[in-house]
């Protein structure tokens, strides 16, 4: 048993070296594949991140009529809190409500002026609600319509949020259907590509293979070197694909962290390190040892 796999392990590294170029080719399109799915995995995670970076941004605004008293508003928050469709509600008084716009309207002396010749506060109080679910907020939009406090409203703003939200599902749903499209295009081309490579690789070793076909070999002893050198090609383009990945992710990260607040590319990757290599590694060696089957399975005409 060990000599056989002795054997096995000899034939495959002579194979990887002399074949060298043709090596070195199985590699390069190993490398290639495994650094568009690696770039999948991560392209995933942050569009995972910007989905639900806008579902923390969608919420309810019940706006208040202006006499209604403080009480009765935080007595109405009490009772919403009792559903279990509501993670979060925050009451804005019309001071607080005030100030938040001024803060935000700083720079347009017109509105400001605007607001001093008014002379009063013309904001109404609200409370803003955060689901559990973006999937709630519809439900939760039915039921206050239906409260007794309905006729205290002004408005239920809610109209700009519900295409939000429906975006915000539509892109999940594109997410996960192009990640599972995308896999699929390129293990697809991949296998091509990596069996014409190893094919050219195993003819040139065509006269061994007869030989060992006629000294008695079975086709699973001719085949397990062939394999073992798809299994180790693919290794080592994960190891290469790594190194690529390595300085590209801290050159983007703060890039990243720029455009989207709090997302910071370079801790996912260095905190999912072991997970993302042991991922592109079984995915490298798949497509160099189904590649190495499907071409020796062709060639022996098995």
């Amino acid at each position: 048993m060990w000599t056989i796999l002795k054997r096995i392990f000899q034939t495959a590294f002579k194979g990887l070296k002399r074949n060298s170029w043709l090596t070195i080719a199985c590699i390069v399109m190993l490398v290639v594949s495994t650094t568009l799915f690696t770039s999948i995995l991560i392209f995933n995670y942050a569009a995972n991140y910007l989905v639900d970076y806008l579902k923390q941004k969608v919420d309810i605004s019940l706006y208040f009529k202006p006499e209604i008293p403080e009480e009765d508003i935080l007595k109405i928050r009490d009772e919403l809190l009792g559903k279990e469709e509501i993670a979060s509600i925050d009451y804005v008084s019309k001071e607080e409500a005030l100030k938040n716009f001024e803060e935000r309207t700083a720079s347009n002396p017109l509105i400001k002026k605007a607001l001093e010749e008014l002379g009063e506060n013309p904001l109404s109080p609200s409370l803003n609600i955060k689901a559990k679910g973006t999937q709630e907020y519809q439900k939760i939009v039915e039921d206050i319509n239906s409260s007794p406090f309905k006729d205290k409203l002004i408005t239920i703003d809610l109209a700009e949020n519900q295409r939000v939200i429906s975006q915000i599902h539509t892109l999940s749903r594109t997410i996960q259907l192009g990640s599972i499209g995308a896999m699929l295009v390129l293990v697809f081309i991949s296998l091509i590509i990596g069996f014409n490579t190893i094919r050219m690789a195993i003819f040139a070793l065509h006269e061994e293979i007869e030989i060992m076909k006629l000294v008695g070999a079975t086709p699973w002893f001719i085949r397990w070197p062939f394999l073992l050198e798809g299994a180790l090609q693919g290794f080592f383009a994960s190891l290469i694909t790594l190194i690529i990945f390595t300085p590209l992710i801290i050159w983007l990260s703060p890039k990243f962290e720029m455009v989207f607040a709090g997302f910071q590319l370079a801790h996912y990757f260095w905190g999912n390190f072991g997970f993302i290599f042991l991922v592109q590694t079984c995915f490298s060696m798949f497509l160099g040892i189904i590649s190495s089957f499907l071409a020796i399975n062709k060639y022996l005409k098995v």
